[in-house]
């Protein structure tokens, strides 16, 4: 009888570690469930499905259970899963969505134990793995929660061809300054008679508010100006800073050098810069290499180079970053086995680029085989160091969404720029206190 009580405690006491997540490594039927919004058959939806393989042969008796879902449906799939207690073990998260998964407790804070499980010692272990900064996007205060698997820098990229069209060395006379911005593109603008034929700059209207934030965010901040105030409590884009920064953003449209009406149903990025219809845009590193390749017959190797964002003389560049990361829910049984995954398929930096284009910055990333697929791959990792990430507010649309229509309304119909901000300030303040 004695024998066999303690067969049942021992029973017990097992099943307990393994549902408490403390069993992992012995454990020969944890199933990690992954959640992603990449298309299953797509370049990075084929390479996760090869990362979970390689990952499962090397950790017998793990089973990776991958859905993938379309992003639409994801970003409303996650908050129910977390809501109901049925988040997946591992799961893609916007930086931007960062405070909010924290604040509800969402997500597993990067620990010791999960270091250890990710074969490191120390943050400072964590830390060196990465590119500086790198990492900050997900980090609030002291505590990391998030892997980047997707990391989008931005600067400017100036089209080549165009500057040496107009007698312009594009390798010694793009411009540096915001001066220089709208010097250079007086020559590079092309008119018949009145009429603009071809922008010098655009506006990217009809993309999404994130947009408006690049061309928006980085001349605010060097002017030493931002959105919100610091605990984000209140709306400040109506300061001196953010006349001044809408001011600048104006000016291409009042010394016409970029048309309005142009901008207003031009395609910005996927085709409108790429096919040669304005000269200089704001772009992220994975631009030029897919403008080669999906408009080879209109573009030649060397058309597009990249260059430090124009700022203020005395001021040094303000770039913008974007990105998504895997993150570990806080109600897995699996926490360290999930972030032993996370770091598994964040570890090969060379080979994400190749196979999907997508950067993740780990330390040296610039300096691998993979990073030949992106021209000028040093620059970008060099622009890291004057980055934030973009728009990075804790309400988001509440704050982005009203700041698109003001710049509209300041862009295109002419509005008064103080006002317009004053009221949008009004109507941000308002959503940010609900």
């Amino acid at each position: 009888m004695k024998k066999l009580l303690l067969l049942m405690m021992l029973s017990v006491f097992l099943s307990g570690l393994t549902a408490g997540g403390q069993a992992e490594s012995s454990d020969d039927s944890v199933v990690l469930k992954w959640w992603h919004h990449m298309a299953l058959d797509g370049a990075q939806g084929t390479l996760f499905t090869e990362y979970a393989k390689e990952f499962e042969a090397a950790n017998p008796g793990v089973t990776i259970d991958i859905e993938s879902i379309p992003h639409t449906e994801y970003i409303k799939k996650i908050p129910t899963a977390i809501a109901s207690g049925q988040a997946p073990d591992i799961y893609g998260l916007s930086y931007r969505n960062l405070y909010t998964y924290a604040n509800n407790g969402a997500m597993s804070p990067l620990d010791k134990s999960a270091l250890t499980a990710m074969g490191m010692s120390s943050f400072s272990d964590l830390e060196a793995a990465w590119a500086p900064g790198a990492l900050d996007s997900y980090k609030i205060e002291d505590t990391y929660y998030g892997l980047p698997f997707q990391f989008n820098i931005y600067a400017y990229i100036i089209n080549a061809k165009h500057f040496r069209e107009a007698g312009l060395d594009p390798e010694k006379d793009y411009p540096k300054t915001w001066d220089d911005v709208y010097a250079v593109a007086e020559k590079l603008v092309q008119k018949d008679g009145d009429r603009i034929t071809r922008q010098a700059l655009s506006f990217p209207f009809e993309h999404s508010a994130a947009w408006y934030m690049l061309e928006l965010e980085p001349i605010l901040r060097e002017l030493g100006g931002s959105v919100l105030n610091e605990d984000q409590t209140e709306c400040v884009i109506n300061s001196d800073a953010g006349i001044k920064a809408m001011e600048e953003i104006a000016k291409r449209f009042s010394l016409n050098v970029a048309d309005k009406n142009i901008a207003a149903s031009l395609d910005y990025y996927n085709e409108g810069f790429p096919t040669g219809k304005f000269s200089i845009t704001v772009g992220g590193q994975w631009g030029p290499s897919r403008w080669y390749k999906n408009f080879e017959d209109v573009t030649d190797e060397g058309d597009f180079m990249a260059i430090p964002y124009p700022h203020f003389p005395g001021k040094d560049p303000a770039i913008s970053t974007t990105s998504w990361a895997w993150v570990v829910s806080s109600t897995s049984k699996h926490k360290d086995l999930s972030w032993k995954l996370a770091d598994y398929i964040t570890s090969m930096a060379s080979r994400n680029l190749i196979e999907t284009g997508d950067t993740i910055p780990r330390a040296g990333w610039s300096e691998t085989e993979g990073a030949k697929t992106i021209p000028q791959a040093d620059f970008w990792e060099d622009m890291i160091q004057y980055s934030q990430p973009l728009a990075n507010f804790e309400k988001y649309s509440e704050v982005s969404e009203p700041l698109k229509r003001a710049m509209q309304e300041i862009l295109l119909t002419g509005a008064d720029i103080k006002s317009t901000l004053d009221s949008v300030k009004k109507e941000i303040d308002m959503a940010i206190s609900e």
